[in-house]
């Protein structure tokens, strides 16, 4: 249904859509500052958009949808009176928001997504986040999905014929399907790869959509992947090796496999009591192809198993643990953009419309980012959203 675009970025003139009366900088201006890395009026014109009009401001129009992303308003007429007042975004009636969304290809905001996400200023920040983090030198990459629920059914579009409905997405169906990766080093977690499907849609399926996304990013050369269960395909396991391409994910305690060596087999004992590791070089059911299992029983006996690639030369039993619990930051990420952001209420009727504002708001979920690591704040995401939201028009000053 989405398909991601890689392009890589350049710099281009600092685009000023800000009124006359809000030209000090504003908590506004600087959260939309990164929007400067990205040209969106020349992407507007690759997308064919305005090309019926002499003017088109697609600008202004995604500085809108970005702002109902982590800003939501419960109907397009409180936006349209929230963008008359607002700093840094022009006047822009409901109708006009409703009629835009829902005919301008979605794709290009795809496309300002991914430049965006690959402008000098990010490329340095996960330079500066990845120097944070002592223990480990390599990028980890968590890969996982989540259903979108939906507030209102939503037309799927013939693309044959215009206007005709040829199916619908109901609020009791199983919505959409979300497939992300994210770069999840230490503390720091950053959307590199999304893949939005039909909710039924299995998301072992997605899983190559999303690598392709991540191999274009420069910094990503070697990352560790990570994923769980939903992601289970040995043929997948036994390309990734043949790729050179290291993974860490859970595997069934039960699952076939031959034990072909013992690496180490260790009890580890501390304040929270005796766990026991077993490390192992296996071949997996009927692969052929030999991988290196890790299984750790906790104090109460329960059993976990990884599956790994990973040299035990350069990552020992409780590194590739480590590496794998990192995998916990997309949940989080996923958690913020359910409970803080618009990505589950849509306005729009249609499905171009929907992909249409659930790229705005992980555009504006990444500008949140920046705006939380250019000005650093208590109480993460969430302080963020709430510092923007509610002191939109102030001056920089005013939040010291």
């Amino acid at each position: 249904m989405a398909k991601t675009i890689q392009h890589q970025t350049q710099s281009f003139p600092e685009q000023d859509l800000s009124r006359d009366w809000s030209q000090s900088p504003t908590i506004a201006s600087d959260f939309y500052s990164l929007l400067d890395a990205v040209d969106s009026e020349f992407i507007a014109d690759q997308f064919g958009i305005g090309t019926y009009t002499n003017t088109h401001d697609f600008a202004n129009h995604l500085r809108v949808g970005i702002f109902v992303g982590i800003n939501p308003s419960d109907s397009l007429a409180e936006l349209a009176a929230k963008t008359g007042t607002h700093a840094q975004m022009e006047e822009m009636a409901a109708s006009t928001f409703s009629r835009h969304t829902n005919d301008r290809d979605y794709r290009a905001v795809v496309r300002v997504f991914f430049e965006l996400l690959h402008s000098p200023q990010l490329y340095h920040q996960r330079s500066v986040q990845r120097k944070r983090l002592e223990w480990l030198d390599r990028a980890v990459v968590a890969l996982d999905k989540t259903n979108l629920a939906l507030t209102r059914s939503v037309a799927v579009l013939s693309e044959l014929y215009d206007g005709e409905t040829v199916d619908e997405i109901k609020p009791g169906d199983r919505g959409l399907k979300f497939n992300l990766a994210a770069r999840v080093d230490g503390h720091a977690k950053q959307p590199v790869g999304v893949s939005v499907t039909a909710g039924e849609t299995r998301e072992p399926t997605q899983f190559d959509d999303l690598q392709g996304d991540v191999d274009v990013f420069a910094d990503l050369d070697s990352p560790i992947r990570v994923f769980d269960r939903g992601y289970l395909d040995y043929d997948r396991f036994c390309t990734l090796k043949e790729r050179e391409e290291d993974f860490v994910c859970l595997l069934q305690a039960d699952s076939r496999v031959d034990v072909l060596e013992q690496i180490q087999d260790i009890d580890i004992t501390d304040e929270a009591g005796t766990r026991h590791v077993r490390d192992d070089v296996i071949e997996l059911a009927e692969t052929g192809e030999t991988f290196r299992r890790i299984v750790f029983e906790d104090v109460d006996g329960e059993k976990i198993a990884y599956l790994t690639t990973l040299s035990p030369v350069d990552y020992d039993p409780v590194d590739v643990m480590n590496i794998y619990t990192l995998r916990t930051l997309i949940e989080i990420l996923f958690r913020e953009l359910k409970q803080y952001t618009n990505i589950e209420s849509f306005h729009s009727q249609s499905v171009n419309g929907v992909l249409f504002e659930l790229f705005c708001t992980l555009i504006g979920y990444v500008l949140v980012n920046w705006f939380r690591h250019c000005h650093p704040l208590r109480g993460g995401v969430p302080e963020a959203i709430r510092l923007i939201r509610t002191r939109w028009n102030q001056s920089r000053r005013a939040y010291g």
